[in-house]
């Protein structure tokens, strides 16, 4: 620009770089864009965006000699604000959450997380493969049930570790946990000896390289620290440093297989241990799988433009979303009890009413003891004596699966009984 700009022209261009900054778009979007002013190209547009990115809240960081640099503009400062206030405070969902139901939202919280990643993964897996999976138990007979079996069992193990720090030991046993049997035994529990890696979910393969496998264990080392130092090398937002985290690890690709898994959940225990404990009510990833070709982008768009805010704009956004949407998921778990009819028949509990509701929407549904438990979180013994009394009532009959697991399917007096029951007074 090498004239003076109007009053008008600098107000519109001053509106223009914010919206471009605020959604942090890259020049790929802008150039074809309709901007304003129009006495100004698109090109000049541009540089004054990026001019004012540089001068506005940006952080670098070096690491192993790289650079990594990034931006927080007004809106993601808004943002990160609200994530603050929701996902730590607890402001908005407090108020909608049962305790009764506590066990309730964390499970399909987690249910709903384990599918989205395994999804994102690129496995072919539906919701109701994995409640029948997760909450059976059940042996699994496919890489697929499997990657969905790991991916839970480590969601628990994360959250038992809420309160802990990282470390290598820790990493790799949860590694070890995320691929077993799912790859070569060589593989699991230990970081990449050659530059051969998974590169599932990064757009433009031939672009890419990740970390010379003999580097891996230094990256480590530093994401060990930074991970549990809040002052090394100096403090960050914790949102902005879960999902720096979450992209590093994309980035090194430390394992053969398994990274973009790990990422997330890394980034998920370093967010539940700087007291954002709302995530876990969340199911980020759910979010993430429906912007899928975003995410995908997003991780490009940092190599282009070397540049780790597309990245972590991305991720604040879906945080963002999650948050938005789970007030809503609380209160469909607590309206379950209100909208099964089989709720208001005298003598059945909750539990009861909602096996029978399971049975009701699929005839060849199987009940057994153990979803009950898992789905509920009460001991072998009371979803014994749940389903027992719903057997003797004519509701259900069962048959053993086996020596020890008992298998509770539709009884023959279910639809004579549905009918009279349901439409009593």
């Amino acid at each position: 620009m090498n004239r003076q700009l109007s009053q008008a022209e600098q107000t519109a261009l001053t509106q223009t770089v914010l919206q471009i900054n605020n959604s942090y778009l890259d020049w790929e979007k802008v150039q074809h864009m309709t901007l304003k002013p129009e006495t100004l190209s698109n090109g000049e547009i541009w540089e004054a965006a990026k001019q004012a990115r540089d001068q506005g809240f940006t952080r670098n960081l070096i690491i192993q000699g790289r650079l990594f640099s990034w931006s927080v503009s007004n809106d993601m400062e808004a943002v990160l604000h609200d994530l603050d206030v929701h996902l730590a405070g607890g402001k908005g969902i407090v108020v909608v959450m049962d305790q009764k139901n506590d066990h309730r939202y964390l499970i399909n919280a987690s249910l709903e997380e384990t599918m989205a990643s395994a999804q994102l993964a690129g496995y072919p897996v539906t919701r109701k493969m994995a409640r029948e999976l997760l909450l059976k138990k059940k042996t699994t007979s496919s890489e697929t049930e499997q990657v969905l079996v790991n991916l839970y069992k480590c969601l628990q193990k994360v959250k038992e570790w809420e309160n802990e720090p990282f470390s290598e030991t820790r990493m790799l046993e949860l590694h070890q946990q995320l691929t077993k049997d799912t790859i070569k035994l060589k593989g699991i529990g230990r970081y990449r000896t050659n530059n051969k890696y998974d590169i599932s979910g990064i757009e433009d393969p031939a672009s890419y390289k990740a970390v010379e496998a003999k580097e891996i264990k230094n990256w480590m080392q530093w994401l060990e620290s930074f991970f549990n130092d809040e002052k090394k090398p100096y403090y960050i937002h914790p949102v902005i440093k879960a999902c720096l985290m979450a992209y590093l690890i994309t980035y090194i690709r430390p394992f053969k297989d398994g990274n973009g898994r790990m990422a997330r959940l890394i980034a998920y225990w370093y967010l539940l241990r700087k007291g954002y404990w709302a995530v876990q009510y969340t199911a980020v990833s759910g979010i993430i799988i429906k912007l899928k070709a975003q995410y995908q982008r997003s991780f490009l768009q940092v190599q282009i433009n070397a540049d780790a805010g597309y990245f972590i704009h991305f991720m604040i956004q879906a945080l963002r979303m999650a948050d938005r949407s789970l007030k809503d998921s609380l209160q469909r778990t607590n309206k379950e009890k209100e909208s099964n009819p089989f709720v208001k028949v005298d003598g059945l509990n909750i539990r009861q009413a909602t096996a029978l509701q399971w049975i009701r929407d699929d005839a060849e549904k199987i009940v057994t003891i153990r979803e009950l438990r898992s789905g509920f979180g009460v001991s072998k013994e009371t979803a014994r004596t749940d389903l027992t009394a719903l057997t003797e009532n004519g509701w259900l009959k069962f048959y053993h699966l086996n020596k020890k697991t008992y298998a509770f399917v539709k009884g023959d007096s279910f639809e004579h009984l549905t009918h009279e029951k349901l439409t009593e007074g």
